[in-house]
């Protein structure tokens, strides 16, 4: 029997992995294949990336969506496999909810459209997005799982019409979390040049405006 044939189909028992590679940090949709002994985590990952990047020894961040709740851990590549090309990672000493925000995030229901980056900078795709809520520091979307790219780097420029405004705004930022869900769900935070950041100012004049405090207030 093959090794192929041992694991079980991507997709199932979903772990969205941050790999502190070079230059660029590796986002990466695994499958978490089983348990060691040790307590370590057996993960698949998929094969059309660039393999000669993760190597052990190098630092993860791991996310899952377990009952309606995120949960992150911070481990080590322990050991790589390529035939099929999974890794072990290092038991984590501690599983944690995802830290709070630090604004809270306002209940939309907006399109948008997002470009994932490739390490380089180059644009891997645009792909259209459904806001589902936002703050000045950052907002959350939900896509198709199939659409989005399967390795990407964390950085994302993301475009919408904020309510109440006549313009395309345009941000740039960083994934924080991702939710497994059957709608992929992305969290992102928003990186500003300065305060005068033209998308800065569109943003908190909406937060503060009529068309913000109709919606519903999240925690």
């Amino acid at each position: 029997m093959s090794m192929t044939s041992l694991y079980p189909a991507m997709g199932s028992n979903v772990l969205w992995l941050t790999i502190s590679s070079q230059p660029e940090n590796l986002l990466i949709k695994s499958s978490l294949l089983g348990l060691g002994p040790d307590h370590s985590l057996l993960c698949a990952i998929p094969s059309d990336q660039p393999l000669e990047l993760i190597t052990k020894g190098l630092t993860c961040k791991g996310r899952s969506y377990i009952d309606g709740e995120i949960y992150e851990f911070e481990t080590m590549i322990q050991e790589f496999l390529t035939r099929p090309p999974a890794i072990r990672l290092k038991a984590p000493l501690n599983i944690a909810h995802q830290a709070p925000r630090s604004f809270p995030r306002l209940t939309v229901d907006l399109p948008g459209a997002v470009r994932p980056l490739r390490r380089n900078g180059d644009i891997l795709a645009v792909l259209p997005v459904q806001l589902i809520n936002l703050s000045p520091a950052g907002c959350q979307f939900s896509i198709d799982p199939q659409a989005w790219p399967r390795v990407s780097s964390l950085h994302l420029y993301l475009s919408c019409r904020l309510p109440g405004s006549n313009h395309q705004s345009k941000f740039h930022g960083t994934i924080e979390s991702v939710h497994p869900t059957q709608n992929l769900m992305v969290g992102i935070q928003f990186i500003f040049e300065s305060d005068h950041d033209v998308s800065r100012q569109d943003v908190f004049r909406w937060f503060t405006s009529q068309q913000a405090k109709l919606v519903n207030t999240t925690a």
